[in-house]
């Protein structure tokens, strides 16, 4: 299936590792012209080296996606080299220690929200500010699947999930009249650095339903995921606006 993302300038918030750099690699094979948001110089260039080595075009910029004004001279910066912006993925996250909800600091809840939510935020204004005077462009963030469970020892992390469906809702409403879409991902657990960071925590909540496993008998692949996101932001899923699709192994099925 063509997907029409040739030549599409796609922006990827958290592209260096994990999901990011699949959802990246995905849309370079697909023939898409590539930029790159990390907070890691080391992880950026290794993903650089890797997508060039398919071909395809591709610009990195170091940024903190919780800093507005890097968000915003990021954005611009790629706005310029790549003649706009088609396509973004607001993916950027990370783990906070799992603790029960007395024993979670001010600093972990502000540094969870301040990435994963505020950074979400950010990156979607900023799009948005650039794509609806050009009435086209297609808007994806990743959430999870704990927006619409609960996890214990995880609430900064859970209720910045929860967050991210809420602005995709509330901006494919301020959206739905252009020509512009927004919608999320919501992974499971996935085989990638991030997923294994929490899952070496010392966990005081081990014997936690979402802990138990997924009904598929395995974690998922950051390539499936990919998969999922590149159908959102392809024409192939033009009517779908404000959704978020469930990408988890069958864990909200139960």
């Amino acid at each position: 299936m063509d997907l029409e993302l040739g030549g599409k300038a796609v922006l990827v918030c958290g592209g260096a590792r994990g999901i990011g750099r699949a959802c990246a690699e995905a849309f370079a094979r697909e023939g898409a012209r590539i930029a790159i948001f990390d907070w890691n110089a080391e992880n950026l260039a290794e993903t650089e080296a890797a997508i060039r080595a398919l071909g395809a075009q591709v610009l990195v910029r170091k940024v903190d996606v919780s800093d507005a004004e890097a968000m915003d001279a990021g954005h611009a910066h790629v706005i310029e080299k790549l003649g706009g912006i088609d396509v973004a993925l607001n993916n950027a996250a990370i783990n906070s220690p799992l603790r029960a909800i007395e024993d979670t600091t001010e600093l972990d809840w502000d540094r969870v929200i301040g990435v994963n939510l505020k950074g979400v935020w950010l990156g979607v204004r900023a799009q948005v500010r650039h794509m609806k005077p050009r009435n086209q462009g297609v808007i994806v963030n990743t959430t999870s699947n704990v927006a619409f469970a609960g996890s214990p020892g995880a609430v900064a992390y859970v209720a910045a999930k929860h967050g991210i469906v809420g602005i995709t809702r509330s901006v494919a409403l301020e959206l739905a009249a252009t020509r512009v879409r927004i919608n999320s991902v919501a992974p499971g657990w996935v085989q990638t650095s991030l997923g294994k960071e929490a899952r070496a925590f010392k966990d005081p909540f081990a014997d936690a339903v979402i802990r138990k496993g997924l009904p598929i008998g395995r974690l998922g692949q950051p390539a499936e995921v990919a998969d999922a996101v590149l159908w959102l932001a392809s024409p192939r899923s033009s009517f779908a606006l404000g959704s978020t699709l469930v990408v988890d192994g069958g864990f909200l099925a139960q």
